[in-house]
């Protein structure tokens, strides 16, 4: 059985513990401790890394009573001098502690129980058991754990038993035996946990949700706390100067620029379609004008959509097929025929997309497509030969 020091002495950054076990796992070299400061993925905290004799600590698991120190190489002696990575637990002991404080504060705010905690490389997040949860729940539950943090209250932890764990105000009742470690919040969460934790809320820092998530019937919240949230408000700080610079406004400013501009971009999009559409009545009038039957022309970086509104102005007269082609990023392809005329189009459209290594659809009087393939030219001559 390993002694968890962390549980008893939660600041212990170094510690001395003797060798009891060597052995291999997922073929490195491990060792187990009488006693370790080192914690073990647990309850989705991850694990402590460090040091044991300056030989690096890449991964820590508790099996059973003991606790197994994953090892970059081999440990030599008896005794094992351990130092932990001290912002490494700090990081993950704000984001746990942060989540509790969060998951009690969507209770209370509106009855929304955490069903799961994930504690991620960047963010972290809870999944409420719940889709009814409105941007203003997200934003008070935020709010009042950040209060609780600002408070600076104290954070106790207890052991207890089965028995005395029903009289306790517990979130969320623990389905374990024997001896249950409590954290308790003062005034506000209760919860059986066996992570690591500060001894007053301030340690957290703050508190910050980055994102929500709504699923069927859950509501996936993001968050990160302390540094990281600091990190994350100074990013996106430093692109709103960015954006802002580059649109010539401010802060309080910025919004409404965007808005403008998104607005301008919208009516150039308009402008230019309605110009496209001029153009291609244009192309397809001087085009019947040639009096062929069969009008096929390839089209140097034009899409899709050009292609069919000539297609469409051909083919509004009888007794027309077209067999146009568009360059660009990717090949475009269109064949069309006049609604009297009696030829499925689908067996040559076919044959002609697969030369560009690409597919379409459509109905057998108008086919669409293309891919990534460049030989438009043999594509067109292809669907020619076949009306031919």
């Amino acid at each position: 059985m390993t002694r968890r020091l962390f549980h008893e002495e939660p600041r212990l950054r170094e510690f001395t513990g003797r060798i009891v076990r060597r052995l291999e796992a997922g073929g490195k070299p491990a060792v187990v401790l009488e006693a370790t400061a080192f914690y073990p993925t647990s309850g989705g905290q991850p694990h402590d890394t460090g040091t044991l004799n300056g030989v690096r600590v890449v991964d820590v698991v508790e099996e059973g009573e003991e606790i197994i120190h994953v090892l970059e190489r081999p440990l030599e002696g008896d005794q094992a001098k351990g130092a932990v990575d001290w912002d490494r637990r700090t990081d993950h002991l704000q984001q746990h502690h942060g989540q509790h404080l969060l998951s009690e504060a969507f209770v209370r705010v509106c009855g929304a129980e955490t069903a799961s905690f994930h504690l991620g490389a960047e963010t972290s997040s809870i999944d409420l058991a719940t889709d009814r949860v409105s941007p203003e729940d997200v934003a008070s539950a935020e709010a009042m754990a950040n209060d609780v943090v600002l408070d600076d209250r104290a954070v106790a932890i207890s052991w207890a038993t089965r028995e005395e764990v029903t009289k306790l105000p517990m979130r969320k009742p623990p389905q374990v035996e024997g001896k249950i470690r409590v954290v308790h919040v003062a005034d506000f969460d209760c919860s059986a946990c066996c992570g690591t934790h500060p001894a007053r809320t301030g340690e957290v820092g703050p508190i910050l949700v980055t994102g929500v998530e709504r699923g069927k019937s859950s509501t996936r919240v993001s968050f990160v706390c302390g540094r990281r949230a600091i990190t994350w408000a100074r990013r996106d700080l430093a692109i709103l100067k960015a954006a802002g610079a580059k649109l010539s406004a401010g802060r309080d400013d910025l919004e409404s620029a965007v808005e403008r501009i998104l607005g301008e971009r919208a009516a150039a999009h308009k402008a230019l379609q309605a110009a496209e559409k001029e153009l291609a009545g244009h192309t397809a009038a001087a085009l019947a004008a040639e009096g062929a039957k069969v009008v096929s022309k390839i089209f140097e970086n034009r899409g899709l959509k050009f292609l069919q509104a000539v297609a469409n102005d051909l083919v509004a007269a009888p007794g027309r097929v077209a067999v146009l082609g568009g360059t660009g990023e990717t090949s475009s392809l269109v064949l069309a025929r006049s609604k009297d005329l009696a030829l499925d189009l689908k067996p040559i459209a076919a044959e002609a997309f697969a030369h560009v290594q690409g597919r379409g659809g459509g109905s057998p009087f108008f086919q669409q497509g293309g891919g990534p393939g460049k030989d438009v030219a043999g594509a067109v001559r292809l669907a020619l030969s076949k009306l031919a």
